[in-house]
This record gives C-alpha cells, sequence and structure tokens, in this order.
C-alpha cells in the first residue's frame, strides 16, 4: 500500500468512527434500541459515572440501562446527545481510540421525571461531559468496544 493510498484508509477510518459516535448519539436520542445495539462490539464496555448508572459489561446490560432512561422520556428527541472535538487515534488496522466533548440535552421535561435541568424548560442543558473511547472493527464496521463517561458539569465525576 502506498503512502497515499494508507492516508486514504486512515481518512475513511475517521470518518467511520465519527459516523459512529454520530449514529450511537442519534439512535439513543430518537429511542432506537436496534440502532443503538448494532453499535456495540461484542463485548462492549461502558462507563459511566455513579450517578449515571455506573459501569456495564454486555450489550444486553447497556441496553437495559438506556430502557430505564427511554421509559422516562414521552417521546423521540426529548435528549438530545450534541458532540464536538472529536479527537480519533489509529492504534492497528482495525483498533483505535478518541474522544469528544458531550453536551447532553433534555428538551422536554416534566415535574414526574428523574432527569431534569438545573434551569427546567427555560434551559435544556443537563449535562456537559466527555466521552473517552475504544473503538474496534468487526466484519469490516467500527463499533464501540469501550465507552466511558466523564461528567464535567454540573458536577464533575
Amino acid at each position: 500500500m502506498t503512502q497515499a493510498e494508507m492516508n486514504l484508509a486512515e481518512l475513511f477510518a475517521r470518518e467511520a468512527i465519527r459516523e459512529l459516535r454520530v449514529a450511537y448519539s442519534t439512535g439513543f436520542d430518537t429511542i432506537d434500541e436496534e440502532a443503538v445495539r448494532q453499535n456495540f462490539a461484542s463485548d462492549i464496555v461502558c462507563a459511566y459515572p455513579a450517578a449515571y448508572g455506573g459501569s456495564f459489561e454486555g450489550a444486553d446490560a447497556v441496553i437495559d440501562l438506556f430502557r430505564q432512561t427511554w421509559a422516562h422520556c414521552q417521546g423521540p428527541l426529548d435528549t438530545l446527545h450534541l458532540i464536538a472535538n472529536h479527537s480519533i487515534t489509529l492504534t492497528g488496522p482495525d483498533t483505535a481510540k478518541g474522544h469528544c466533548l458531550l453536551l447532553d440535552l433534555i428538551t422536554r421535561q416534566t415535574a414526574t421525571s428523574p432527569f431534569a435541568t438545573r434551569g427546567g424548560h427555560d434551559n435544556p442543558l443537563f449535562l456537559i461531559g466527555r466521552y473517552d473511547d475504544e473503538y474496534v472493527r468487526e466484519n469490516g464496521r467500527w463499533k464501540f468496544r469501550r465507552i466511558a463517561l466523564t461528567a464535567l458539569w454540573p458536577e464533575r465525576h
């Protein structure tokens, strides 16, 4: 493979990983369980702050956590995960790591939901965080092997 071909392959890999992060966020926000699940490697580990569930191993465990969150949503797009500053490092032909920032918004809030923002309906910002991810290519498709979320605001975890 020439240097130009290698650089092009790296660009394609990085773009596929960026699309993976977008697909995960969109799947979560639209309450699409299958769209979320297909982005997980067979050995997925998700590490969230204790206030948001803690650590989970395996797609079924992660999806169970998400179902608990989705049960408090009135419909799709009650949550919005906005991703920024995505940085990706390829660590091998089928592995990579990366990080990005998260702005988590709640667009529709009810008095009975355990998920509410400090500003209520007038300020939908729920969380500012950072994702640190590990990715793996399985059967030609990039997936999450590990997702770790650090909460930076309103409380640092």
